[in-house]
């Protein structure tokens, strides 16, 4: 296994690298992932922020606030978000999470849990772990 993966962005404007290994890969049912993804889950990739450098379009990544203490970034041109940041939850601090479908190489780990599936449509697949 290599140890970074790369992620980009619809346009391939932004590019980021992240350090393997991975906190965590899980796919979140949450109200809010779904509507600012239009998707019926977002599958994130953690990792603590130290661990992920941007290498390319710093100057395209915009931010928007979408609850208390909680940030989403998005590319300028094309859209696509491209990361979550929290200090809502003390076990979010420090971490930045990027979707799993903008890495163009492998990641580290299969996803492995679910995130506020409480949450879950009645129609949304869902899997056990």
């Amino acid at each position: 296994m290599p140890d970074s993966g790369t992620a980009r962005c619809h346009c391939g404007g932004v590019e980021m690298v992240a350090q393997f290994p991975s906190r965590f890969v899980a796919h979140c049912y949450c109200k809010s992932c779904r509507t600012a993804h239009a998707a019926t889950m977002v599958t994130w990739v953690g990792f603590k922020r130290s661990q992920v450098n941007f290498t390319r379009g710093e100057t395209l990544i915009s931010n928007y606030q979408s609850s208390p203490n909680t940030w989403r970034k998005f590319c300028t041109r094309c859209g696509t978000r491209l990361g979550f940041e929290s200090t809502r939850e003390a076990q979010w601090a420090d971490e930045f999470h990027i979707p799993l479908a903008l890495f163009v190489t492998p990641v580290d780990r299969a996803p492995h849990a679910n995130a506020f599936s409480d949450e879950r449509p009645a129609w949304a697949p869902y899997h056990e772990f």
